[in-house]
C-alpha cells in the first residue's frame, strides 16, 4: 500500500509539474499583421499578436494552443469555453464588456478611411454619407459607420475582399483599423489613406467572465512586457508603434528598432510570381488543404449516415404513425426546411449551452447537417415510396404480407431505385454545405482555401485546387451510385 501511495504521489507531482495549456483563438483569414500564416511557409504562423501570445504564455509558464475561429464567432466561443482567451484586434467596447472581460489594453490605433488613389471626394467620415463604404463585419468601424445617417455599409469577412471591391468600384471607400490600413492599403499604390483619422480604438484580450484568475495573470504579463520594453520592441519590429499606443503606455521615447517584420511582409508580397514559384507554394500548401479535406470527409460521411437514418424515421412516422404523429412530423419538416442551415448550426453550437447542453464542434456540425438533411432525405424517400403503385401493395396483402413485409420486400426496393439519384445529389450537396462548419472553430476545405487565398492573393489557383479536391471527394459516391442504379 505504501508503494502504491508513493507511486501515485510521484505521478501526481509529475502531472502537476507539467505546463498548463493556454488555449487562445483568432481568425487567420486576411489576418496580417495580427495572426496569419507566413507566405514563404504556410505551415508557420506569424503576426504581432501571435508573438505577443507566445511571450505571455512564456511568462505564465503555459503552453499556447491555437484554436481557429471566425472573427465574429470569437466572443461567442468564449461563452462556451472553447478556449481561454481571444485576441484578434478586438476593440474594447461597452457592449462587449457586458459579455466578456477584457485584459489591460495592449495596443491602440487610429481608424483609417481608405479610398482609391486620386479620389479627392472625401475628407472625413461625414463626407461618406450617401456612398458605399466597406468595413469588417462586427468591428468597431461598422458601429461607427452605422451612427452616420446615410452611409450604405458593406460588411466583409475579409479585408482582402473589401480592398478588391474598392478597386472594382463596388464601393467608394473602406474603413479599417490602422494596422489593416498599413498592411493592406499602404503597400498598394492604387489606394490612398486619408490623413484625417476616423476615430480611435483600443485592443484588449477577451476572456470569459469566469476566468478571473487567468485575467489577473494575463494583466500581470502585459504589465511585465510593457515595463521591460519587450512590447514596444515587438510593435517597432512590426512597424506598428504609434502615438495612441505610446499614450496608453506613457512612453514618449523615440523608436530605435527597424520594422524588420514589416519589411519581411513587404518582400513576401510578390504579386507577380512566376509559374514555378506558384507551383512551389501550391506544393507547400497541399498538406494544409488535405488535412482540411479530411475534416470535410469525416463531417460529411457521419452527417449523411445520420441524415439517412433520420429521414427513414421521419418518413415512417409520417406515413404510418397516425394523424397526430404525422402532423408533428410535417411541422418539424417545414420548420427545418424553412430555416437556414447556418442558423441551425449556430443554434447547435452557441445556443444550446444556454440550456446546459454543450456539444463539441464536430458533434454540433454533424447534428446540424444531419438533422437538416434528414428532412430532405425523408421527402426523397416519401416520393419514392409514393411512386409504387397501390395494386402491388394490395397484391402483397392478398399474398398474406404484413404492412412491414410489404414495405421491406415490395415498396422499399422499388423506392430505393427511384430515390438513389436524388440521394446522391443530396450527399454531394451536403459535402459542399459542410463549408458552413468553419463558423464553429472547424477548419474544413473551404476555410483552408479562403485563408491561403487571402495570404497569397491567389484566389484563382487555390480555387482550382479546392474544386479538384471537392470533386475527388464526391467522385467515389457518384461511381458507386451509378453501379447501384445499373444493378437495381
Amino acid at each position: 500500500m505504501l508503494m502504491i501511495t508513493t507511486l501515485l504521489g510521484i505521478y501526481a507531482s509529475g502531472a502537476a509539474g507539467e505546463p498548463q495549456v493556454l488555449r487562445w483563438a483568432a481568425d487567420t483569414e486576411s489576418g496580417a499583421p495580427y495572426v496569419f500564416f507566413e507566405a514563404n511557409d504556410p505551415s508557420k504562423m506569424s503576426g504581432f499578436e501571435f508573438e505577443l501570445i507566445q511571450q505571455i504564455a512564456t511568462h505564465l509558464k503555459m503552453t499556447p494552443k491555437f484554436v481557429q475561429n471566425s472573427w465574429d464567432g470569437l466572443i461567442p466561443g468564449l461563452e462556451r469555453s472553447e478556449y481561454d482567451l481571444a485576441i484578434n484586434g478586438i476593440e474594447i467596447t461597452d457592449e462587449r464588456r457586458r459579455i466578456v472581460s477584457f485584459s489591460s489594453p495592449y495596443y491602440a490605433t487610429q481608424l483609417q478611411i481608405i479610398v482609391r488613389a486620386g479620389d479627392t471626394r472625401f475628407k472625413s467620415i461625414s463626407d461618406l454619407n450617401g456612398f458605399k463604404v466597406g468595413t469588417l463585419a462586427g468591428a468597431l468601424t461598422e458601429k461607427i459607420l452605422r451612427d452616420e445617417p446615410n452611409i450604405e455599409i458593406l460588411p466583409y469577412e475579409s479585408e482582402v475582399s473589401a480592398h478588391q471591391d474598392l478597386l472594382l468600384k463596388r464601393s467608394d471607400a473602406v474603413f479599417f483599423d490602422g494596422p489593416i490600413a498599413k498592411y493592406y492599403s499602404s503597400v498598394d499604390t492604387r489606394f490612398s489613406i486619408l490623413p484625417a483619422a476616423g476615430g480611435s480604438a483600443t485592443y484588449g484580450m477577451a476572456l470569459s467572465k469566469k476566468k478571473t484568475d487567468l485575467l489577473i495573470k494575463v494583466n500581470q504579463a502585459i504589465q511585465h512586457l510593457t515595463d521591460s520594453g519587450a512590447l514596444k520592441e515587438l510593435y517597432e519590429r512590426w512597424g506598428l508603434w504609434n502615438e495612441p499606443t505610446a499614450q496608453i503606455f506613457n512612453d514618449s521615447s523615440p523608436t530605435r528598432i527597424r520594422p524588420t517584420k514589416f519589411e519581411e511582409y513587404l518582400a513576401s508580397l510578390n504579386l507577380n510570381r512566376g509559374f514555378a514559384e506558384r507551383l512551389k507554394i501550391y506544393r507547400l500548401s497541399l498538406p494544409i488543404l488535405l488535412v482540411a479535406a479530411m475534416t470535410t470527409i469525416k463531417v460529411s460521411i457521419v452527417s449523411m449516415i445520420l441524415a439517412m437514418a433520420g429521414g427513414l424515421l421521419l418518413v415512417t412516422a409520417r406515413l404510418w404513425g397516425g394523424p397526430f404523429m404525422s402532423g408533428i412530423v410535417v411541422c418539424f419538416i417545414e420548420f427545418i426546411r424553412g430555416t437556414p442551415l447556418l442558423l441551425q448550426v449556430f443554434f447547435m453550437f452557441y445556443a444550446l449551452p444556454s440550456f446546459g447542453i454543450e456539444l463539441s464542434p464536430f458533434i454540433a456540425a454533424v447534428l446540424g447537417l444531419g438533422i437538416n438533411y434528414s428532412v430532405q432525405e425523408s421527402e426523397i424517400y416519401r416520393s419514392g415510396l409514393s411512386s409504387v403503385h397501390q395494386n402491388q401493395i394490395e397484391a402483397g396483402q392478398i399474398l398474406g404480407f404484413t404492412r412491414w413485409q410489404n414495405f421491406w420486400f415490395i415498396q422499399a426496393p422499388q423506392a430505393f431505385r427511384i430515390a438513389l439519384p436524388p440521394m446522391t445529389t443530396d450527399f454531394i450537396a451536403l459535402i459542399k454545405d459542410s463549408s458552413l462548419v468553419s463558423v464553429i472553430t472547424m477548419v474544413e476545405l473551404t476555410k483552408a482555401y479562403s485563408t491561403l487565398a487571402s495570404t497569397y492573393y491567389d484566389y484563382f489557383g487555390f480555387a482550382v485546387i479546392a474544386a479538384i479536391l471537392y470533386i475527388l471527394i464526391g467522385m467515389p459516391l457518384v461511381l458507386v451510385s451509378k453501379k447501384l442504379e445499373k444493378r437495381f
